[in-house]
């Protein structure tokens, strides 16, 4: 199967294929190229490509047609939730767990969807979290000059 040069090695982000003919896509190689959306579930692929193998390509949020296969890579559903930070969906689009899941546990936020905020948040929860540690921080370095100036 041969590499397909024109869409191989490219970052397509945000972009839609729908009007490409499928056969610049049939029975080829796509590698190393982005075609992330922001939309879970997107159809960004020609009706009727057929054989294309996607190697290593960020496919996340991206409908893969039935007849093309995906062999490395990403193809997750992934979402802007409440909180401000990007999660992880389940096939029913409802959210799993935070994307950036070590850093939520660096910083003491629960993982768990049901901690979701029901209002949106104008500052991301991890952006917030590190804002009143750094305070905490700032505070505790204060009362040590502070009590260094006593003596």
């Amino acid at each position: 199967m041969a590499m397909n040069e024109k869409y191989s090695y490219k970052d397509f982000t945000y972009k839609t294929f729908l009007d490409t003919k499928p056969e610049e896509w049939n029975d080829s190689e796509v590698i190393c190229s982005c075609f992330y959306n922001e939309k879970p579930k997107s159809d960004s692929f020609p009706a009727g490509i057929k054989g294309v193998k996607f190697i290593r390509c960020n496919l996340d949020n991206i409908v893969i047609p039935k007849d093309c296969t995906v062999e490395g890579g990403c193809n997750r559903l992934i979402q802007v939730q409440k909180d401000g930070e990007d999660w992880l969906l389940d096939e029913n689009l409802k959210p799993v767990e935070p994307l950036d899941k070590a850093q939520y546990i660096k910083l003491g936020l629960s993982i768990s969807p049901v901690a979701l905020p029901t209002s949106a948040k104008s500052v991301s929860v991890t952006q917030e979290k590190r804002q009143q540690l750094e305070d905490a921080l700032q505070a505790q370095i204060k009362a040590l000059e502070d009590a260094a100036s006593w003596r």
